[in-house]
């Protein structure tokens, strides 16, 4: 009996450690991707975000993406929420071609209040 529960335990060690892997990798894509697309108001500013970090479902296909604004930068909250819904899909298709994963996550964006 002892036997099985340490095995289950080293199991979700290893689960844990894989979908850590691949979180760190979908941030570090997602933020290749932030820096190739042009997020700007309509009045021609450029909207600044920084990937916070990544929660992934235990079976690697739904993350949730935190995102955070410059704190030097006064943003309007529900400005960039509205930018960033807008141009989720070409977001979203970059990320698809730029990662290279058996299942490409379907993404969720949350911004992070700073203040």
């Amino acid at each position: 009996m002892k036997k099985n529960l340490s095995l289950e335990i080293i199991k979700d060690e290893r689960k844990k450690s894989r979908i850590d892997k691949i979180s760190t990798l979908i941030k570090k894509t997602i933020s290749e991707v932030f820096l190739t697309v042009d997020l700007n108001y309509s009045n021609g500013k450029n909207v600044f975000v920084m990937v916070s970090h990544v929660e992934l479902s235990s079976d690697g296909k739904s993350a949730k993406v935190f995102l955070e604004t410059l704190k030097n930068f006064s943003f309007d909250h529900e400005k960039v929420v509205e930018i960033i819904a807008n141009n989720s899909s070409r977001i979203k298709k970059e990320f698809s071609t730029k990662i290279a994963l058996r299942y490409t996550p379907k993404l969720k964006f949350e911004l992070i209040n700073n203040k």
